[in-house]
């Protein structure tokens, strides 16, 4: 493990190179510009400009330097190597399949095909252990991410699940700019600088042709990471751990796979395709669990449940929190934000409050003097005369069209 311990300063180095960039910034403003359109989103389907672009921007920067810098060392230790991977085909098949449908831009689904058809037929032709490896370590680090930051941001929505039932409920989406140290393979005879020697059991992940005249060369290169899902039957939170669990599961899964085909080639078809069957089967899974599971953020037998406080709102300072329910506005009962309003129209420079906290259990009150005609600031749960405003289609996948389910269920994509 020394020999590693030498490496770090070099990795480090190549990190840095990456971040001087000027195309990585350009990939951090593109990242600044989705969570402005996130921004919008919310203003737009329930008036709320609490959502701060340049903050969850800030954060999306760290968490992918955090990520890059983990998943160099990872791709450093496994020996997985760009040469003969053929990104420039990953990309295109990934932007072919995003013309078919926006959910399949994954390199899961990319790099499965191109590797079936170099299998098969000979073209392209890739190396299809280190590909599989690339695209295993890239979704290892996304579940890292989606782990520490994927519940980051969340928009509440309203949908229907595949029952028909209107139910609130929060889109997810996170972007990471990803710098990353990945390997390349010259040929000894090429190169005339320094090097270290490796222990026999290195690479993990082998190259085709012959170990004893190739050389392994540091090679920086910048990525970017995206993740969409839904919570419904879970809070944000709870819903993006699970997910970042099955990633890791499988994106571990794959990376054995991919070790094994490296050093018998005979079974390279294996991890080819279980790259976009087990990815499909993880995306379908999780929706599942979301579109037919238990709804948490539903409409209430009495009073109306709080489903997002507006940062700085009234109802934030009145400590309002996801799920809890309010019973009473300014001694009124309220069953429906209809209600709400007239309650807080009562008094003009006062509100007190009766609600019962979700975490405890507990019956709790509230006063905080206001502004007249200052709203209460939360954001309820879908009640009577509301609409769903997002629409899912979970039908939409590679297994549900080989095993379609036995209700229709017809909503569009988002």
């Amino acid at each position: 493990m020394e020999v590693f311990l030498h490496l770090v300063p070099a990795v480090f180095i190549s990190f840095l190179q990456v971040m001087l960039s000027p195309v990585f910034w350009v990939v951090v403003l593109l990242v600044g510009f989705l969570h402005h359109r996130q921004a919008k989103m919310k203003e737009s389907l329930f008036g709320a400009q609490d959502y701060m672009p340049w903050h969850n921007t800030v954060m999306s920067l760290f968490f992918g330097l955090v990520g890059g810098l983990v998943g160099s060392f990872i791709m450093v230790f496994f020996g997985i190597s760009l040469t003969g991977a053929g990104i420039g085909y990953l990309w295109l098949v990934a932007v072919a399949l995003l013309l078919i449908n926006p959910r399949y831009l994954c390199f899961s689904y990319a790099g499965g095909l191109i590797s079936i058809a170099s299998i098969l037929f000979g073209f392209p032709e890739v190396d299809v252990p280190q590909l599989m490896g690339l695209v295993a370590v890239l979704h290892m680090i996304e579940a890292l991410l989606i782990f520490v930051s994927g519940h980051m941001g969340a928009v509440p929505i309203y949908t229907r699940n595949y029952r028909g039932q209107l139910v609130g409920g929060f889109n997810l989406q996170r972007f990471w700019p990803l710098p990353i140290i990945a390997l390349t393979v010259i040929a000894q005879s090429s190169y005339s600088g320094s090097w270290f020697n490796m222990p026999d059991w290195w690479p993990l992940v082998k190259p085709a042709g012959d170990m004893e005249n190739l050389m392994f060369l540091l090679l920086p290169v910048l990525a970017a990471l995206g993740y969409s899902d839904v919570a419904i039957t879970n809070s944000p939170q709870e819903k993006s751990r699970h997910s970042a669990l099955l990633l890791a599961v499988y994106s571990i899964s794959l990376l054995g796979l991919s070790i094994a085909a490296s050093h018998y080639r005979q079974l390279s078809l294996i991890p080819a395709l279980f790259a976009p069957v087990a990815h499909e089967f993880t995306i379908v899974l999780g929706q599942n669990r979301e579109l037919k599971g238990k709804p948490i953020y539903i409409h209430p037998p009495k009073g109306i449940m709080v489903l997002e406080t507006v940062r700085g709102s009234i109802g934030s300072q009145l400590g309002l929190d996801t799920r809890d329910i309010i019973l009473t506005i300014n001694g009124m009962e309220v069953n429906n934000k209809f209600q709400a309003l007239e309650a807080m129209a009562v008094n003009g420079w006062w509100t007190e409050m009766e609600y019962r906290d979700s975490r405890t259990g507990e019956i709790r009150q509230g006063f905080i003097r206001k502004k007249v005609g200052e709203p209460l600031g939360v954001i309820f749960v879908p009640g009577p005369g509301d609409v769903a405003n997002v629409k899912f289609n979970p039908e939409n996948s590679f297994l549900s069209r080989i095993w379609p389910p036995k209700k229709d269920y017809q909503q569009s994509a988002p």
